[in-house]
């Protein structure tokens, strides 16, 4: 008797002792689930970057002038000598040429071109577009003027070219307008246009250079400064008529050293346009005819 009862006792613990393996070991899956589950979860997540880089405003690959290093502005107690100046003049009332004329100087102003080094305007002033601050006024387009964005800065570009020929510079790119502008003499003009005219000159004076501009009811006044005193010499800039071109020549101390010729086309005005719609339909009727 006391046999099967020390028989019945040893199954009871067996069988409580695997009840408590099992539960533990379903105890130990749950959690282990859990791990895994939260794991993945996290391993799965997933991140958006966002870039608000816009590659639209970088040179497009048919502008194959070269890109030079950047410039920076200093301190204009650091170049006290002046190597030339120039002034052109405009109407201070166009509100919106006005403007882009002071955003295009105010890009320019107090910039160091060290020794050696070239300036481009557009590299320097930037594409002309709203949110670079430029507004609509006049442009050149074909053969006529139309509004644009950045009408005004060929005259920026037009009063370096200016100034820059006076302190003896290397003139590297210049371009004249299409049409015929008041504001320098004719010759005497630089155009830009973002992609695909650029004016560039090369600071080979022998020391580093300052531009220095402002604007002044109805004032464009652009100076070169240098770090060094520069004898820039006798320098004479005349501007003849050869035909239909005009020649524009630089002599320093009697040598000529830089000549450029420019052609301008005609602008086409209303009673133009007229005349010439009104001799395309007596052509036409005279074929019909």
């Amino acid at each position: 008797m006391k046999r099967k009862i020390c028989i019945i006792l040893a199954v009871i613990v067996l069988i409580s002792a695997l009840c408590s393996c099992t539960a533990q070991q379903a105890d130990e899956d749950k959690t282990s689930s859990s791990t895994t589950e939260t794991t993945t979860t996290t391993t799965t997540e997933t991140t958006t970057v966002t870039t608000t880089e816009d590659l639209s405003t970088t040179f497009p690959e048919t502008y194959t002038n070269k890109i030079y290093k950047g410039l920076s502005k200093g301190d204009t107690d650091d170049y006290p000598y002046q190597l030339a100046t120039y002034t052109t003049y405009y109407n201070a009332y166009e509100e919106t040429r006005t403007a882009n004329l002071n955003n295009a100087v105010s890009k320019i102003n107090r910039l160091v071109v060290p020794e050696g080094r070239v300036f481009s305007f557009n590299q320097n002033v930037g594409k002309r577009t709203v949110t670079s601050g430029f507004q609509t006024a006049k442009i050149i387009r074909g053969d006529e003027f139309v509004d644009g964005l950045g009408g005004g800065v060929c005259q920026v570009s037009s009063t370096i070219f200016e100034c820059v020929l006076r302190a003896n510079v290397e003139i590297i790119d210049r371009s004249a307008h299409s049409l015929k502008i008041s504001y320098v003499p004719l010759g005497g003009d630089a155009t830009v246009q973002w992609n695909s005219q650029d004016f560039q000159w090369k600071n080979n004076t022998g020391t580093d250079v300052m531009l220095r501009m402002y604007t002044d009811n109805g004032q464009l006044v652009c100076s070169l400064y240098g770090k060094s005193k520069v004898e820039v010499g006798d320098v004479d800039i005349s501007i003849t008529k050869n035909g239909n071109s005009y020649v524009l020549t630089r002599t320093v101390n009697g040598t000529q050293n830089y000549q450029t010729y420019s052609t301008y086309k005609e602008q086409v005005t209303t009673t133009k346009k007229s005349e010439k719609k009104e001799k395309k339909k007596k052509e036409k009727k005279d074929d019909d005819d």
